[in-house]
């Protein structure tokens, strides 16, 4: 019997579960979360993530941090402890009242603000002496021990994996996106504030200059270089000093996080996916000329996943136009330099809000991965392709939003949409329909308690395991590991008989098979309030397995450990209303595992992204370890004061805190 499930009074309602272990689908690379903060240098939040959780992924924030003199008094901008006139102590707004330094391109970006001209660091032809342009050492110091440290558990993992996301070029190859600012309450700038701007030495707004046009402020000694070449050689050089400062590689990143979202922290903008894919080419282009980089994937658009069909085309039209999801997808296809550029894509799970969580819509999981054939509304047109028919791999590489308690309901949504339970569904829903195979979370912890109130972490330093949405996230992360690939599972009965991956059933089942290590594990959500007694069918199962470690949780009850005995081929497992079941078997391995995957964004034996020889970089599992980091630069909200910011008083460092937590996100759509 499996021990530790709630039998509530309903009775419990009979479901099948057929798993056929020979039908394959995606391999998994793996999960986990980005980095942000301090606190993943104490030994508590490693043995969390790396022990308990086994997450065998980091992302971080790739965000150039410099050197003197280029970071000092914060880019030149006004914050706290300051001397006047950029000081924000004491009601101070700075010198032109905005709280900020505002500049349109590299023409003015150096232009004396309150005694201060901020110098550019011109990127040269040599690598090396780019890279001493900037901070590792200092700003980099935690992310660099996590990345060493990831390395170190590599083989006890499966695998671990570096991925990285630029929330901001150097701000010095932005210019105007012809946008603005809606304004907040001090310190943050007023309304009206024309994008980019320098804002506690953050790099807000603006969008990449891709014109290809030598200026005179980039000129390396050679002569004047463009603001593409310079974002490009910048792009390089600080991978490049990050791997040799800290003996480790990336593994995938991404030019742009969130690339319609312009806010006061380090953001830029592509609303086109013309002046996307002129970037995404000249940077593959830079990292090829280096042999350690050039097996890093580039990955995308890593755009926001939306609520409805303009979500994943486009919103506006005209001078309004801003390209989504799958309009970046078609034009790198209908581009072959971009094609053979692009290892892989990505997609946040938020709604269109930049704040919602999202992500267990099927539907919306569905035109993500397989597009459509007929328009889904007016002005979307017919015949779009997902990622899927491109034959590579797909990562989910942010979301959170969801309270700690394990059942709550959204002011938007429906019970139970926005509790921890909620996190298993929107798993599911992207390993299944999504067949997306990275899932990786917002944050771990942040410094701030895990409550209503702070959405964006799976736990604190109090609650460590105990909380609700870590323990959603660890029935997925613990037992999948890297090189598993997904497996066929299919539900009858119930309330629906549709099956696990097509979401129809109160009950959603996956399952993994793991042929180098010999095991099976499936997850099983129980959608509804009525337990459910599930017959679990075994088709071609790891030779050799008899059993099922089982754990469950539920409401009140977390993380129950107990055994599941096979008869055959046949087994009965308990969910209970509103739970979650992790089965874990062990047969006998299989050397060199079980080629010929059909289904999913590139699934093989070998974890290849299937599709080949295009020449990119791809999201396979070949390549080695990589490892994983984040800038101390960002921090929640993707915000932080650089610079000379140790002058910076602490209240300033709590005001800060306390804004990254309530406005980290908010997104203003245009208009349809």
């Amino acid at each position: 019997m499996l021990a530790g499930v709630l039998l509530a009074s309903i009775p419990a309602s009979a479901q099948s579960v057929s798993i056929d272990a020979s039908k394959r689908f995606q391999t998994i690379d793996g999960f986990g979360t980005c980095l942000s903060g301090a606190e993943a240098n104490q030994t508590w939040w490693q043995n969390l993530y790396f022990e308990d959780l086994a997450a065998s992924m980091v992302r971080v924030d790739i965000t150039p941090t410099f050197t003197a003199p280029y970071n000092a008094l914060s880019y030149c901008s006004p914050w706290f402890g300051q001397a006047a006139p950029l000081s924000l102590d004491n009601g101070g707004n700075g010198p032109d009242g905005t709280r900020t330094r505002q500049y349109t391109g590299a023409a003015d970006y150096s232009t004396a603000f309150g005694g201060c001209s901020a110098p550019i660091a011109v990127m040269g032809p040599d690598i090396d002496t780019n890279a001493k342009l900037f901070d590792f050492t200092t700003a980099q110091a935690v992310p660099g021990l996590i990345a060493q440290l990831g390395t170190s558990k590599a083989s006890t993992l499966g695998d671990f994996k570096l991925y990285a996301s630029m929330w901001s070029p150097a701000p010095w190859v932005k210019v105007s996106s012809g946008n603005k600012y809606g304004g907040s309450a001090s310190p943050l700038p007023p309304a009206g504030v024309a994008w980019p701007f320098i804002w506690g030495g953050n790099f807000a707004g603006g969008k990449l200059d891709v014109s290809g046009t030598p200026l005179a402020q980039f000129d390396d000694g050679t002569g004047p270089t463009s603001a593409l070449t310079q974002f490009t050689r910048g792009l390089a050089a600080f991978l490049h000093g990050f791997q040799q400062t800290f003996n480790v590689s990336f593994h995938a990143i991404s030019i742009q996080n969130e690339l319609n979202f312009e806010e006061y922290y380090n953001s830029a903008t592509y609303p086109l996916a013309a002046d996307y894919l002129t970037a995404l080419k000249a940077a593959r282009a830079e990292l090829d000329q280096y042999p350690d980089l050039a097996s890093i994937a580039i990955i995308g658009p890593e755009d926001l996943m939306g609520g409805d069909p303009y979500g994943m085309w486009q919103y506006g039209s005209g001078a309004t136009e801003v390209d989504k999801n799958l309009q970046y997808l078609s034009a790198i296809a209908a581009d072959s330099t971009a094609t053979s550029a692009i290892g892989g894509f990505n997609i946040h799970g938020y709604g269109a809000d930049g704040t919602t969580s999202a992500g267990a819509s099927s539907q919306l999981w569905n035109w993500w991965a397989n597009g459509w054939q007929t328009s889904p509304a007016a002005g979307i047109p017919a015949n779009v392709k997902g990622f899927a028919a491109t034959g590579k791999k797909s990562w989910m590489t942010e979301t959170s939003g969801e309270k700690p308690e394990w059942l709550a309901a959204s002011t938007m949504g429906g019970f139970p949409d926005s509790g921890a339970f909620s996190i298993a569904v929107k798993i599911h829903q992207a390993l299944t329909t999504g067949q997306e195979s990275a899932w990786l979370y917002w944050q771990l912890t942040d410094g701030s308690p895990s409550s209503d109130s702070d959405v964006q972490t799976l736990t604190d330093a109090t609650q460590l395991a105990n909380d609700g949405k870590y323990v959603a996230a660890k029935h997925f992360f613990k037992y999948i590991r890297p090189g598993a690939q997904r497996v066929d599972a299919e539900v009858s009965g119930g309330s629906g008989d549709a099956g696990g991956d097509a979401g129809g059933s109160s009950l959603l089942a996956s399952a993994f098979v793991n042929d180098a290590a010999g095991t099976l594990t499936a997850v099983l959500v129980n959608e509804t309030a009525t337990p459910s007694t599930v017959a679990l069918s075994l088709g071609s199962p790891p030779a050799g397995l008899t059993s099922f470690a089982s754990y469950t949780s539920s409401n009140g009850s977390y993380w129950q450990t107990g055994t599941v005995t096979v008869t055959g081929v046949n087994a009965s497992v308990s969910v209970p209303g509103y739970g979650i079941v992790t089965l874990v078997g062990t047969g006998m391995p299989i050397d060199g595992g079980v080629a010929g995957a059909d289904g999913g964004g590139g699934g093989s034996g070998d974890g290849g992204p299937g599709g080949g020889g295009d020449g990119a970089a791809p999201l396979g599992d070949g390549g080695g370890v990589s490892n994983g980091a984040s800038p101390a630069k960002s921090s929640g909200c993707g915000c932080g004061v650089v610079g000379e910011r140790a002058t910076g008083n602490v209240l300033a460092m709590l005001l800060l805190g306390a804004l990254a937590t309530v406005m980290r996100r908010r997104m203003r759509p245009k208009g349809r």
